[in-house]
C-alpha cells in the first residue's frame, strides 16, 4: 500500500471536519452550547478530545463553524439580482428558501433560536455575524422601500420577526405545525 497523498489527507480531513460539525450541531441543540462539553462531542464523533484539538482549537471555534454555515446558507436564500429594483418574486423565493431549510434542516434552527435566546453566547458570535443580517436586512428594507411602504423598517423587522416566529413554531410542533399554509398566507402579505 502506497502512502497516503496530500489529496488524501485533505479529503479524510474535511471528513473529519464534516463528521464532528455534524455531531456537534446535534448536541448544541439537544443539550445546549454550555451544557455541551468539547468530551462529548469528541466521544460521540468516535474521536479522541486530543484529537478534536486538531480539528478545533476550541469549542467556540466549532460553534462559529457550525452557525456560520447555516446562516451564511440562510442569507444566501435571498437572491437579488438588481438591488435597485427587488422583485416580489425575489421576496417569495427567499420566503420558500426559508420554508425549506426548516424542513431539511430543524436540528439546525433548533440551534439557532436556543442561541439567540442565550444573550451570554450570542455575544460570541454577535462580531462575527451582524453584518450577515445588516445585509440581509438591507436588502428586505430596501424591497419595501421600493414597493413605497411608509415605514420600510418596521415592515423589515415583521417580516424577519415573524419567520422566527414561524421556525420556533415549527421545530416544537414539527409533525402537526401547517407550514406549507403557512407559507401560502406569508406569500399574500408580502
Amino acid at each position: 500500500m502506497s502512502p497516503r497523498t496530500e489529496k488524501q489527507f485533505e479529503s479524510i480531513r474535511n471528513e473529519k471536519i464534516r463528521l464532528i460539525s455534524e455531531v456537534a450541531l446535534k448536541l448544541f441543540a439537544e443539550h445546549g452550547y454550555e451544557s455541551t462539553s468539547v468530551s462529548m462531542i469528541a466521544k460521540a464523533a468516535g474521536i479522541s478530545k486530543g484529537l478534536m484539538y486538531n480539528y478545533f482549537e476550541s469549542k467556540k471555534a466549532l460553534l462559529h463553524l457550525v452557525v456560520g454555515e447555516g446562516l451564511n446558507g440562510f442569507i444566501d436564500i435571498l437572491q437579488v439580482e438588481d438591488e435597485s429594483h427587488i422583485k416580489k418574486e425575489e421576496i417569495v423565493a427567499f420566503i420558500d428558501g426559508n420554508i425549506e431549510a426548516l424542513k431539511k434542516y430543524p436540528e439546525y434552527f433548533m440551534l439557532y433560536f436556543s442561541l439567540v435566546l442565550q444573550p451570554k453566547v450570542f455575544e460570541l458570535m454577535r462580531d462575527e455575524f451582524m453584518p450577515l443580517f445588516e445585509k440581509l436586512f438591507m436588502l428586505i428594507t430596501a424591497y419595501f422601500t421600493q414597493q413605497g411602504d411608509p415605514n420600510p423598517y418596521v415592515k423589515s423587522r415583521y417580516l424577519l420577526a415573524v419567520f422566527d416566529g414561524i421556525g420556533i413554531h415549527y421545530i416544537t410542533d414539527i409533525e402537526n405545525f401547517p407550514l406549507d399554509s403557512v407559507r401560502d398566507i406569508l406569500v399574500a402579505q408580502f
